[in-house]
């Protein structure tokens, strides 16, 4: 009488020719292999039994196979867990300032503004430290480019690292500037007129929150624009001026020459 020898190697070998394009059938599939581990040692041949090695590898695969399930699902539920946890904490930045990198500033009633706590402020890095610089504005076409220039200033040197700047919302003769988004562009060099690579940031009151499965959602801010919520550089509380915008603890002089640190 024939007796299976190797149930599970037949099994592995059948699953192999029928298409299993390189998943290993046993790997999805603990249950199954147990059973065929079962039925092995029933209709093994008693004199060629599994040899003990085998055997012993065997055990030590579906023991593996069960290991590797229980830290797939024990990762799903933590990845579960950081998405709600993402989704919390995202809806709780509704009514609050956010910095995000981008050059992109708004500017809203420049004619009423009475304090520099009305201007607009934008936020801009530095790698190391700069000798001079020059901050240019310029409008935004409908398509988002970059339009004509409006106002430009000399800026002092700063050390490296994070500062702030305001912008009054003038042109060049002074005129406030109509409501919309305008570009912020800074250029700096070094003590040796070496060009120094600026990043810039610009601030937004978030309005509401689009869910994502990524978990980056979309915030939507309360001058049109959105941003993605790995996107964020600082937070901070809002506060309303009246005429303006500002946020706690930034400063700057007016004209774009920051002093001070964001």
């Amino acid at each position: 009488m024939a007796i299976a020898s190797n149930i599970i190697g037949q099994y592995e070998t059948t699953q192999s020719l029928t298409g299993a394009s390189g998943t290993d059938r046993i790997a999805t599939d603990k249950d199954t292999f147990l059973k065929l581990l079962v039925a092995q040692l029933s209709n093994q041949d008693p004199l060629n039994p599994v040899e003990d090695k085998e055997f012993i590898a065997q055990l030590a695969q579906f023991t593996t196979v069960e290991e590797l399930q229980n830290i797939n699902s024990g990762v799903k539920d933590l990845n579960t867990a950081y998405l709600n946890q993402q989704a919390t904490n995202a809806a709780t930045l509704i009514n609050k300032m956010v910095v995000a990198g981008g050059d992109n500033l708004t500017l809203a009633n420049a004619s009423s503004f009475t304090s520099e706590d009305d201007y607009p402020a934008f936020y801009f890095t530095l790698p190391e430290q700069s000798a001079e610089g020059t901050l240019s504005i310029y409008e935004t076409n409908a398509d988002g480019s970059i339009g004509s220039m409006v106002y430009s200033t000399t800026m002092p040197g700063f050390q490296a690292g994070t500062h702030t700047g305001r912008w009054h919302g003038q042109d060049f003769n002074g005129n406030p500037m109509p409501n919309g988004t305008y570009i912020v562009n800074i250029t700096a060099k070094t003590a040796t007129g070496e060009s120094i690579l600026v990043s810039t940031s610009s601030a937004g009151v978030v309005v509401g929150v689009e869910m994502s499965s990524d978990g980056n959602h979309l915030l939507y801010l309360q001058d049109g624009r959105t941003v993605q919520y790995n996107q964020i550089e600082l937070i901070m509380d809002y506060v309303s001026s009246g005429s303006g915008q500002t946020t706690d603890g930034s400063d700057g002089d007016g004209t774009g020459d920051s002093d001070g640190d964001a």
